[in-house]
């Protein structure tokens, strides 16, 4: 029985793709559960613009093309679901990388938003930058900014492990207002404390659902809601030995 639940499982997951797909070529909006630490990203941006000081994001030091690249890849597609409201608004955010992979990638997102409003000669380079490689020093170099850059906001989403209470400590010592989101425990047991909106473990690959709203990223989070029911479902099963 075991070994058949794999297939079982993407077989669920083809079924429930291919019915909301229909559904959504149709007509029908899939609903999806509510992420504080997301849901307030848009009107931050506007916020953001409003004070004259940029939001600063954090992406993690996690590498593209490593066992972290479904986490930093869930990060920029996240940013990218902000990139066009932000350069609207002409308060582009500021962001922190640690790795050098996720550096172009990162600029590329600011460099076609700024490309589709007609204005790619407002782009900044400066918009990205590169802190450090080793996980500590990248969280020393983000909380200085924290510290010593007028910030409106910080966004902590991405690949990180304890280093990151250096920097949630660093924005609550400035009185910035955070969202993080993490899938890694040792980070998820020092972002706990923090006084910040939180999404944890898998949430954070709702981030682009929640924030650019395109179908694709939206039908993909309910069929993990599904697939997660189904799960937990199946352990209960177990424990009551029903199964």
């Amino acid at each position: 029985m075991i070994s058949i639940l794999p297939w079982l499982f993407i077989i669920i997951a083809l079924v429930a793709f291919l019915w909301i797909a229909f559904r959504a070529r149709r007509g029908y909006v899939p609903s999806t559960r509510p992420l504080p630490a997301f849901d307030g990203l848009p009107a931050e941006l506007g916020h953001s613009a409003e004070s004259g000081a940029p939001i600063l994001f954090t992406l993690g030091s996690g590498a593209v093309g490593g066992d972290r690249t479904l986490t930093s890849i869930a990060a920029l597609e996240t940013l990218d679901g902000l990139a066009d409201a932000a350069v609207a608004y002409g308060t582009p955010p500021v962001v922190a990388v640690g790795d050098p992979t996720i550096l172009p990638l990162a600029e590329d997102i600011f460099r076609r938003a700024w490309s589709r409003r007609g204005t790619p000669e407002r782009y900044n380079p400066a918009t990205v930058q590169f802190i450090g490689i080793q996980p500590t020093v990248y969280a020393a170099g983000v909380a200085d900014l924290l510290l010593h850059e007028r910030v409106h906001s910080h966004v902590l989403i991405g690949s990180m492990d304890e280093e990151a209470a250096l920097i949630t400590h660093a924005a609550e010592g400035r009185g910035v207002s955070q969202s993080v989101a993490a899938d890694r425990l040792p980070a998820l047991g020092a972002l706990y404390p923090a006084d910040a909106r939180l999404a944890a473990g898998e949430e954070l690959f709702a981030g682009p659902a929640r924030v650019a709203a395109l179908p694709r990223y939206i039908i993909s989070l309910r069929i993990q809601d599904i697939l997660r029911l189904l799960i937990v479902l199946l352990i209960l099963m177990k424990v009551l030995g029903l199964w």
